[in-house]
């Protein structure tokens, strides 16, 4: 049977509705002040004492990033500070032990994501001292059926450092990317080449990473069906394993880096649907499959 994805434009626009964001769980709206301490420590509890307690999945925010992208709405800290790092490092190694606690040591952790910000802003000693401080906490799963994965920056990584991150245990890597052509990035203010891009998935392919993923962004200002099909190009032909296509949220009552962005340079929202909807084809007539919620 034929599962090749249709776009109905009509009943994306019938059902289009401002929402929580689905990139995670819970969502925020189910966060309140009454789910007190006591109240986590007992659901924890009540994780260890199943019939058959499931392995555990860990994820870790470092906030910090050298420049400001102006669409992000991120938990993000702009700073060239790098001793700021240093001080949340020390804490974050005290949280993971305090979190550890509270699980069975028979549980193995087969899950982990490094997220941000800009996890790679962190050194490469500072990575191996987070690690090591994972191991000594939880029962890290090191057969490599594990998924350990982490963002990268590639303005902020080398081919070495590449290579690094697979020798501390991670085999899986998101590059961001969002958007090659020029002009966006300047309005973005996120510059980066594609020369810089297909240098590391290479690095990241030679070092044996089991699924290598690219972030794309469509809906930011000044762009074009035809500047993102030139995007979509260039991404199709370094073949990442996986690719993530976002819609891009303006709120610029909410986040105030987007202020920074022009009015005049956002895309109308019938641009932004001729974009999902290139973005599907292009995709899947390139052999990627569509499997839901923005990604291939």
């Amino acid at each position: 049977m034929d599962q090749t994805p249709s776009f109905n434009r009509a009943l994306v626009e019938k059902y289009d509705r401002p929402g929580p964001r689905y990139t995670s769980y819970p969502t925020a709206p189910q966060f309140h002040q009454a789910f007190a301490i006591d109240d986590y420590r007992r659901a924890a509890q009540e994780t260890n004492e199943a019939a058959e307690p499931k392995p555990l999945s860990v994820y870790i925010h470092i906030p910090f990033c050298k420049s400001l992208c102006y669409y992000c709405a991120c938990n993000k800290i702009i700073t060239h500070k790098t001793e700021r790092a240093v001080e949340y490092l020390e804490y974050l190694k005290r949280e993971i032990q305090m979190q550890a606690a509270l699980f069975d040591r028979s549980r193995k952790l087969t899950q982990l994501h490094l997220g941000g910000g800009t996890p790679t802003y962190f050194t490469s000693e500072q990575l191996a001292d987070l690690m090591a401080t994972l191991h000594q906490a939880f029962n890290m799963d090191d057969s490599d059926s594990h998924e350990f994965s982490l963002e990268v920056d590639p303005r902020t990584v080398t081919p070495e450092q590449i290579h690094g991150l697979r020798k501390l245990g991670f085999n899986r890597l998101s590059f961001g990317v969002q958007d090659f052509d020029e002009q966006v990035q300047i309005a973005v203010n996120r510059i980066q080449t594609e020369e810089q891009t297909r240098e590391l998935v290479q690095a990241a392919r030679d070092a044996k990473f089991k699924s290598i993923s690219v972030d794309l962004i469509y809906g930011l200002p000044l762009q074009t069906v035809d500047s993102f099909d030139a995007t979509l190009d260039k991404i199709i032909d370094i073949r990442p394993d996986r690719i993530a296509a976002y819609s891009y949220a303006h709120l610029p009552d909410l986040v105030r880096a987007q202020k920074l962005i022009r009015p005049e340079d956002m895309p109308p929202p019938e641009r932004k649907l001729e974009l999902l909807e290139l973005t599907i084809k292009r995709l899947t007539d390139a052999g990627y499959v569509y499997i839901g919620m923005d990604h291939f």
